[in-house]
């Protein structure tokens, strides 16, 4: 069972959603949440005793509501997107969800709203649907009420993922330093009750997690995702054998696949073919997991230490291949935690924790190429945790397709009887949702008549 989680702020009340309203302490905003966490009455407080209502977006995103003012500061990581709309009559909403916020808007003012045709990622404050805007990371947004008006401020603030250094030069010291931001990370990851457990792959980045993991909490248990078109189960058995832990292995059908595709494009906000393709296999696997688990992945350590080498043939300047990845992901949202949270699962990415984050950008990248490999500095730290062939495997990264990108987009062309589908289906599906979220925005649908609707859109489009 599948519960979407979003949150929606407004400066006008939105009969639509009424039913899912929740209470902003003395606000002249009007909030409304689906499977969302909202503080306790109690809770909402300013230091000075005022009635406030603080919310924590993705961990580190922060919106506070009080009386006739709302400010949002987005963080560097910006990993939950949140998309917004103002205009000159009076009219605001905020959502962490596209969908959303665009049925929201409709309400409010009537408008049409449509897919963009070019609804990818786009590196800059649009969304993949026109007339809905996306925060910027390391931003700051003050929207004031005033009568029959909103007054909005928009500030940039300091992007402290766009700073790198040579802080740490020796490769042993710098890979140290990155295991030991990786086991506070962990650490504080694991104060969250339920079950816990890693997604493996047998490769340094995930065999780490799973190492640390394994020191601090012995009974976790152990993954590995397959596809009929290919997996690593071997090499993941190889890990979880040293680790001393059962190997859970996940056959993912492709229809399971296929019916992934909706909440994963939902999730992102945007149908850009190789996000998709990266993050659909993770929220099939979510879709059949039992709920209440914290599911630990080794996803992001080629974006911070590597600049997305993943062999010998290393980038000739890591340090910009870095920059230009990690603020890719920031726009991308494949590191949210939004599908895994429909599912009932926390999704934990601890190489995108600020504290790694900040160790890997401060690593001089002449030691991430220790031993003429890429991640060298970590590889070499690693040997400490996992066996040396684990430490020094090479594989092929997850953002560089690991075959099931090829093979989804020929599955998605045998289903639909065209050539090069994959695109206009991923568009079609969004398209779809936003129709549906706009006739009845708290109405379930579930995601075979999603897939079912959206391919039949299609083949009435040829």
């Amino acid at each position: 069972m599948t519960v979407q989680p979003w949150l929606l702020l407004s400066s006008r009340p939105l009969d639509r959603f009424e039913s899912a309203h929740v209470p902003l302490a003395a606000s002249a905003f009007h909030g409304y949440a689906s499977a969302w966490p909202v503080p306790a009455p109690d809770d909402r407080h300013d230091a000075s005793g005022r009635p406030c209502t603080r919310l924590h977006i993705g961990g580190d995103n922060l919106i506070e509501v009080q009386g006739d003012q709302l400010t949002v500061t987005t963080s560097s990581r910006n990993t939950c997107a949140l998309y917004w709309s103002a205009d000159h009559q009076g009219n605001f909403v905020l959502s962490t969800d596209l969908l959303i916020a665009a049925s929201a808007w409709m309400s409010l003012t009537d408008c049409q709203l449509g897919v963009r045709e070019q609804a990818g990622v786009h590196l800059d404050d649009r969304s993949s649907i026109h007339g809905i805007g996306r925060l910027l990371h390391s931003s700051r947004l003050e929207v004031v009420l005033q009568g029959n008006q909103v007054r909005v401020r928009r500030d940039a603030m300091q992007d402290t993922l766009a700073l790198q250094s040579d802080r740490y030069g020796d490769a042993l010291f710098a890979g140290q330093t990155q295991i030991r931001a990786l086991q506070e990370s962990i650490a504080g990851h694991l104060q969250r009750p339920g079950k816990v457990a890693a997604l493996v792959s047998g490769g340094v980045d995930s065999g780490l997690v799973a190492a640390l993991l394994a020191a601090q909490c012995p009974d976790f248990e152990a993954f590995s995702i397959g596809t009929p078109w290919g997996n690593e189960f071997d090499d993941a058995q190889q890990l979880a054998d040293a680790l001393g832990r059962p190997l859970n292995r996940v056959e993912l059908d492709p229809q399971s696949i296929l019916h992934a595709l909706p909440q994963t494009i939902r999730a992102f906000g945007h149908p850009q073919p190789q996000a998709v393709e990266i993050g659909v296999a993770i929220t099939a696997f979510c879709r059949q997991l039992e709920e209440g688990r914290t599911i630990f992945t080794g996803y992001g350590s080629d974006l911070i230490n590597s600049g997305m080498a993943t062999g010998d043939g290393l980038a000739e300047d890591i340090r910009n291949s870095i920059a230009v990845e990690v603020d890719k992901t920031r726009y991308s949202s494949e590191l949210t935690g939004i599908a895994a949270q429909a599912c009932g699962s926390e999704l934990v990415h601890p190489y995108w924790d600020l504290p790694v984050l900040r160790s890997a950008l401060d690593t001089c990248p002449s030691v991430k190429t220790t031993r003429g490999r890429e991640k060298g500095h970590l590889r070499l730290a690693a040997e400490q945790w996992l066996p040396a062939e684990v430490a020094w495997r090479k594989k092929t990264a997850i953002h560089h397709g690991n075959g099931l990108g090829t093979a989804l987009s020929q599955l998605i062309d045998v289903t639909t009887h065209q050539s090069a589908s994959a695109p206009a289906l991923y568009r079609q599906i969004l398209a779809t949702q936003l129709d549906q979220a706009v006739r009845a925005p708290l109405a379930p649908l579930c995601a075979e008549d999603v897939l079912d609707r959206a391919l039949h859109s299609l083949a009435h489009r040829c």
